[in-house]
């Protein structure tokens, strides 16, 4: 049943797009069994089967199997034994990984967001902006009923990525980037309850962009900490029961 759905959700065209070099469609297919992953259309415990999902997909099985064997070297799959086979199969959240994650993250984003103090007056003012653009983005989006889980995953991306685009080196921005999809896979589970409250998350944001405005490194570094600390109580809540 999984993957009979994978064909509603993905541009099967563009990836089966015979004129694109083969490490472009790898790269494609690689973000797009990511993507799955992290929005649940291939949950925890699914099965990755080769045959089946180069069916899906509508391209040959060496993309399939170069972007599973990337996405097992990075965590998002993980091996089981099933008597003599070894599957991949989708990693379990758990209730640590939020722990980890998010402290790595957390000290990540507060090593960017301490650079603010260098920023041109100008620039400053305009990650202000940015930033409470997307607040408002998001404080609307988390009211609608009923929500658009998508839109409210987007913007709560947006808004951390809205300061590391401006704040974060190149080799920061590297480790970022490997961490980040991690995250989104809780984001988006967490998204995914209709009930899931962002009250304490946009509030946090309000006093985050408070504190870039005034260009407040030490305090923006504290809030951005303080932010991720508080968020992994109410994440953890949601994968208590998977977790080992």
């Amino acid at each position: 049943m999984i993957y009979e759905e994978l064909s509603s959700v993905v541009n099967v065209d563009s990836l089966a797009d015979k004129r694109s070099a083969h490490g472009e469609r790898t790269e494609a297919v690689y973000l797009t069994l990511r993507d799955l992953i992290i929005r649940g259309r291939l949950p925890p415990g699914a099965k990755a089967v080769e045959l089946k999902l180069a069916e899906q997909l509508g391209v040959s099985r060496t993309p399939i199997r170069e972007s599973l064997a990337r996405l097992e070297r990075e965590g998002f799959l993980v091996p089981s034994t099933r008597g003599r086979r070894t599957e991949l199969q989708v990693a379990a959240l758990s209730a640590n990984d939020v722990a980890e994650l998010w402290d790595v993250i957390g000290a990540l984003e507060a090593l960017a967001i301490s650079g603010v103090a260098q920023l041109g007056e100008g620039q400053r003012s305009r990650l202000t902006d940015a930033l409470q653009t997307a607040n408002e983005e998001l404080r609307a989006a988390t009211s609608a009923r009923p929500r658009d889980r998508d839109l409210v995953f987007e913007l709560q991306t947006k808004f951390h990525i809205c300061f590391m685009d401006v704040c974060a080196g190149p080799r920061l921005r590297m480790l970022y980037d490997a961490v980040r999809p991690h995250v989104q896979r809780y984001e988006w589970a967490y998204g995914m309850r209709s009930d899931a409250p962002y009250e304490q998350s946009l509030a946090d944001h309000e006093e985050i962009i408070a504190a870039v405005s005034r260009g407040d490194s030490a305090l923006a570094h504290r809030l951005i900490t303080a932010h991720w600390h508080d968020a992994v109580r109410r994440t953890s809540k949601l994968v208590e029961p998977q977790s080992s």
